[in-house]
Order: C-alpha cells, then sequence, then structure tokens
C-alpha cells in the first residue's frame, strides 16, 4: 500500500515538474512574442515623433521580452522628449538597478546623470564618477570627465583654499577630456571653462588647447595657442597649421627647421603628415622630395625622406641602388621593409632568381605581415616554379590564400595553383544581399534583435564601437560610400581575415549596381565593370574627380559625349544607368583594341590606351606579373591591382 502511495506521489511530482516547464516555456515565448509585437508597434509611433503613443506602447511590453530593457530606455527617450524629465531618470533607474551586464547600461545611467544633472540632482556626480571607474574606455567616461568639471564649479565651497582646489580639480577634469577627446563635442567648452578660471597655463596645455582648436578646424585659434608654446614641442603642429591656413613659405620654414633641429620626440606619423605637406605645396612632387633629400636630415622622417627619393629615381638600376642605401641606412626603420621588397623586385625582374630568393627569406623572416608581405610571398612561389621546386611553389601560393585571401596576390597565386586557360575565373555572381553582419546564431543577442526590428539609432548608439555595426547602419540609412569604407577599414584592422562566407564581407563588396552591369555588359565581364565602380566612385553616382571625370563609372565628359553619339544615349552622365552603360561600352572598346585582353584594358582605364599601347614596345616582359610589376605609372599600376582583387573577392563572396 505504501508502495503505491509512494509510487502515486511519485506520478504527481512528475506532472507538476511537467506543468510547470511548459507553463514556463509557454510564457516566455508569449512573452517574447508579444515583446516583438509591442515594441514594433510603438516604434512606428516614436519615429513619427508620435511620443506619447510611444510611450504607452513601449510600456506594454513584457517583463519576460528580452526587449524590456530596451524598451524601458525607449520610454525614457520619449519622456525626456515630452519634457518629463524626473519620469525619464525613473525609467533609466531601471535599467541602472537591473543586474543586466548589456552594453544599454551604461548609456542609460550616463543619459540618467545629465538629466539628473539639469534637474539639480545632486546624485548626478556619483553616476558620472561610477560610469568612470565601470567603463573607463566608453565615450561615455570620457564625457562625464566634462560633467564632473561643470559640476565643480557649479558647486564651489566658501572657503578660499577649498574654492581653489575645487577650482583645480575642475581644470583637470576638463583637460582630461581634450586629452582624450580633442575633436569632441564638449571640446570647445571645456576650452572656454578652463578660459574662464585663468589658470597658469603649461606650454603642455597650451599645446592641448592648441591641438584641440585644430581638430574642430579653428586655425587662427590654434595658432594663437601654439604661439605660447615652444617651437622644440610643437614645430610639426605649426607646420601642419600652416598648411591648413595656405602659408606656403610658413609650411617651408617650419618644415625645414623642424627636420633639422627639433625632430626627436615627434611621432613618426606626425613627422610623415609634415613631409607629404611640405612635399605639396612645390609646383611639383618631385621637386619637392628633391629638395628635401639634398638637406640630408639624420632625425626622424630622414628614412621617409629617403624613401620618398628612391620611388622617384630613375632608371631602374639606379633606383635598386637607392633602396638598397636606404635599406642599409636604416635597417630598421619603418620603410626598411618596403625598400627590401623593392630590392627584392628589382632581382626577380632582372632574372637573378637565387639573389631574390634570398632576400625573399629575410624579408618574410624580418617583415612577416607588412604592406609588402602578399607579394614577397608569391614572388617566393614564383621563384620556387622557375628553379622547378615544384611543391615549395605550390606551398607559398596556399599561404598567400590563406594569410593574404583578399589581395591581388592571391587572385594571382590561385591562378597558379589552378592553371586553365588564363580567362577570368568569375562570370556570373549570385545576388545576395547586405544584412547584419553577425550570424543569426547569435539570436539572442539583443542588438541582433533591435536590428532586426530596424531600431537602427539604438544598435548605433549601443555599437558605437564597432565599425562593421556602424557599417551597416550607414548601408541601412542608403549611405553606401560611407557604409563600404567603413566596412574596409574596420577589415584592415583584423589581424587574420574570416573566409569569404563571412557576412561583413559584403559590406565591403555590396552588388550595388550589378543588374545594370550586367544588363549592359556587352562582351564584358561584367564583375570586372562592377570593380570598376567600386574603385572608381564607392558607388558614389554623383561623385566627380578633380579633372572633371564623373558618375560611378567616373568618365570624362568628352568621352561620354562621343559615346553619347553614336549610342545614342541621354546626355547624362549622373544618371547611373546611362553611366554604366556608357562606362561598359568605353570599357568594351579599350579591350577590342588591345587584343580582347581584360588586364590591358583596365590597364587603359586608369592610364590612357596610348600609354598602353606604348609599353608594349617598351616594357620587357614575359607573363602578366612582370607587365603588371613594370607598368610605369604608380597610380596605375595600383588600379589595376585593385580593379583585379576587388574581381577577385567578388568572385569569392558571391559564386560560392
Amino acid at each position: 500500500m505504501r508502495r503505491r502511495r509512494k509510487k502515486y506521489d511519485l506520478y504527481i511530482v512528475v506532472a507538476l515538474a511537467i506543468f510547470c516547464i511548459g507553463y514556463f516555456t509557454y510564457n516566455h515565448i508569449s512573452s517574447e512574442s508579444r515583446g516583438i509585437k509591442a515594441y514594433t508597434t510603438a516604434l512606428e509611433s516614436y519615429k513619427n515623433a508620435d511620443y506619447e503613443t510611444a510611450y504607452q506602447e513601449f510600456g506594454k511590453v513584457p517583463s519576460g521580452s528580452s526587449l524590456k530593457a530596451s524598451a524601458l530606455f525607449r520610454q525614457a527617450r520619449c519622456a525626456t522628449n515630452m519634457g518629463k524629465k524626473e519620469l525619464a531618470i525613473k525609467k533609466y533607474k531601471r535599467i541602472v538597478r537591473s543586474s543586466s551586464k548589456s552594453s544599454i547600461v551604461p548609456i542609460s545611467e550616463y543619459n540618467m546623470a545629465t538629466l539628473m544633472l539639469d534637474t539639480g540632482d545632486k546624485g548626478a556626480k556619483r553616476h558620472f564618477k561610477r560610469i568612470i571607474k565601470k567603463h573607463p574606455t566608453s565615450d561615455y567616461a570620457i564625457a562625464s570627465e566634462y560633467y564632473l568639471g561643470l559640476i565643480g564649479l557649479k558647486n564651489l565651497p566658501e572657503n578660499e583654499k577649498r574654492q581653489a582646489k575645487a577650482k583645480e580639480k575642475a581644470v583637470i577634469n576638463f583637460k582630461t577630456y581634450l586629452e582624450k577627446a580633442p575633436d569632441g563635442r564638449f571640446a570647445i567648452s571645456s576650452i572656454e571653462e578652463i578660459e574662464k578660471l585663468h589658470p597658469k597655463l603649461t606650454n603642455y596645455d597650451n599645446l592641448l588647447i592648441a591641438k584641440s582648436y585644430y581638430a574642430n578646424g579653428d586655425y587662427e585659434k590654434t595658432k594663437a595657442f601654439l604661439n605660447k608654446t615652444t617651437l622644440a614641442e610643437s614645430w610639426a603642429d605649426f607646420a601642419k597649421n600652416e598648411f591648413k591656413l595656405g602659408n606656403k613659405d610658413k609650411v617651408k620654414y617650419y618644415t625645414e627647421l623642424g627636420l633639422k633641429d627639433y625632430a626627436a620626440g615627434v611621432s613618426q606619423d606626425d613627422v610623415i603628415e609634415v613631409i607629404d605637406n611640405y612635399v605639396s605645396v612645390f609646383p611639383s612632387r618631385k621637386e619637392g622630395i628633391s629638395f628635401l633629400a639634398s638637406k640630408n636630415y639624420n632625425s626622424t622622417g630622414a628614412d621617409y625622406i629617403a624613401y620618398l627619393n628612391c620611388n622617384e629615381v630613375t632608371p631602374d638600376n639606379l633606383q635598386e641602388a637607392c633602396y638598397r642605401t636606404l635599406y642599409e641606412k636604416y635597417p630598421n626603420g619603418q620603410f626598411s621593409g618596403e625598400a627590401l621588397y623593392n630590392i627584392f623586385m628589382a632581382k626577380y625582374l632582372h632574372k637573378k632568381y637565387q639573389d631574390a630568393q634570398r632576400l625573399g627569406f629575410l624579408h618574410l623572416k624580418k617583415f612577416p605581415n607588412i604592406k609588402s608581405s602578399p607579394a614577397v610571398m608569391y614572388y617566393m612561389g614564383r621563384i620556387s616554379n622557375k628553379l622547378k621546386h615544384y611543391e615549395s611553389a605550390n606551398n607559398y601560393y596556399k599561404q598567400v590564400l590563406s594569410k593574404y585571401p583578399d589581395t591581388y596576390y592571391a587572385y594571382r597565386a590561385n591562378y597558379n595553383l589552378f592553371k586553365d586557360d588564363g580567362t577570368l575565373p568569375f562570370f556570373d555572381l549570385n545576388n545576395k544581399p547586405v544584412v547584419f553582419p553577425y550570424k543569426k546564431s547569435l539570436e539572442k543577442n539583443l542588438v541582433i534583435k533591435l536590428a532586426l526590428l530596424k531600431d537602427y539609432d539604438l544598435v548605433a548608439e549601443l555599437c558605437r564601437q564597432d565599425k562593421f555595426i556602424q557599417s551597416w547602419i550607414a548601408y541601412q540609412k542608403g549611405d553606401y560610400t560611407i557604409s563600404a569604407v567603413l566596412a574596409r577599414n574596420a577589415m584592415e584592422e583584423l589581424t587574420v581575415k574570416p573566409p569569404f562566407t563571412d557576412l561583413r564581407w559584403r559590406l565591403i563588396y555590396p552588388l550595388h549596381y550589378y543588374e545594370i552591369a550586367d544588363k549592359y555588359k556587352g562582351n564584358n565581364n561584367p564583375i570586372i565593370i562592377e570593380s570598376i565602380i567600386k574603385e572608381e566612385s564607392h558607388f558614389n553616382p554623383y561623385a566627380k574627380s578633380p579633372t572633371g571625370a564623373g558618375g560611378l563609372m567616373q568618365l570624362m565628359p568628352a568621352t561620354y559625349a562621343e559615346i553619347v553619339k553614336n549610342n545614342k544615349l541621354p546626355n547624362d552622365i549622373f544618371n547611373p544607368e546611362n553611366n554604366i552603360r556608357g562606362g561598359s561600352v568605353y570599357y568594351e572598346s579599350l579591350k577590342k583594341v588591345l587584343g580582347n585582353k581584360d588586364l590591358y584594358a583596365i590597364s587603359a582605364y586608369n592610364g590612357g590606351i596610348g600609354s598602353v599601347t606604348g609599353w608594349f614596345s617598351k616594357l620587357i616582359y614575359n607573363d602578366t606579373d612582370e607587365f603588371v610589376e613594370q607598368i610605369p605609372y604608380p597610380e596605375t599600376k595600383n588600379y589595376v591591382k585593385k580593379v583585379l582583387r576587388s574581381y577577385w573577392v567578388y568572385g569569392n563572396i558571391y559564386s560560392l
């Protein structure tokens, strides 16, 4: 009897457990679906500036929904927009007091603290301090320094000594802000607050203020504060500022004086910028470089001047000697790797393969991941192939594809590994949309949910540091050029590149206008046309170059006028369809004259058909690689590599 009862009790317990699990599961699913529905409705009202309705609708998001914190945040924003600051503070407090570790917490606490400051709540100070302590690298921590400075001045004690200390502390807050955000929205206000207090400013302080004015584009005020510093500390800043003011003679004066007497201690990046500015104020770039090189400076920047000078030297044998001197003089300098690469390439092109191989081994060991690394690795493969070390050659090609998949040399390595008839391996693409750059396996992530609900503004605020998400938001808003550039810069910062199936690649290489390129391809490869569009204009249909070239494919007006005349096109160079159609016709005409070879047509699209036909007789080359590496125009050589790189990456992303 007892055994039966125990068995009966066990059944009841199991049944209750199943019921509870089912109930809570159902309740969670129900809360989530109701939350999504309420949030979507509320967001529409919010976007239409109907904050009263939006506030009520956001309030319908259930507590069990993962969107509850976001709904509270939006309610706080609604209340702020309606002028109900106390209500907004109350909503923010609920988020801050929660145990959530979401990125919505620091921004909520920051917004709450600023509102508390507006309403005279002394608790604001405590929250700003907490933000700095808990989120020291965030933008909110930097802005909190500014607000702490304001709070310190607002509540000055009557005692003179304490008052002096409070002012001193406020000045430190404002200076900390300027150090961390010289171009921030509170930078000028911080400077004004400092000036009101009339503190004794050091040279460093004056330079800090000058740099902030410079970052904000006020070059006259920059000059006023630079004049309160010493040249030893700020000659590079003087030179950069005079360049912005258009004073060419002073640019020359400060640059030459600084490189001669004060370059030590100045950052290499600043010195490079100063030198580039200096060179640009001369009638020709070559003249400016030659003049600087003749000075024989022996300080920071000397290696860069030598590198620029070597780039201008002709003929080839003199250029190789120049790079060798540069490398021997600055073996550990910033440009020694590029110098060694140029010596390596000279040996390769002169068919001194064993000498080149020794240099290649040295380069790959000493400079494993610099701009020229993929080129050296690729040509080490070519050298191994010429020396009949076929397995070694294939290993080099595979390394290029693995380590540098999105480069021109990956495209060339792939060709050497899987040689066919020499034609381009991709001709058509599968249209894949640009989507949120992180996979849906992260579905529980709040940011992804907000992105799917199209709450782009909140996603942007929560992900200020993620350039890929910022790129995606720009894309959603139709800012395609900004989107592509942001994503490209973010990808360049990654040491290890993801596979081409990664969604982030689509942001850098979206298929804008591909349907038009395919429609009017004629005898062209539409992926090449798409790649030209990307490199010429970054998808900006209204792009215009300093030389007058316009539209997506950057056609010169005279060229386009001739195409219009012969093909009965509308005379609107900035219309995407007209421009792509005209550009495709022009590219096909170049290709037809140049033996139906894309390599030569791409070269002619940038360097001119006359130049390319001239190179056929002037250059000594046996294959594609030797032709490309010897293109006399650096801009055209880089252009060819960029277009073929884009072609290669497009093919890998959208042909898989």
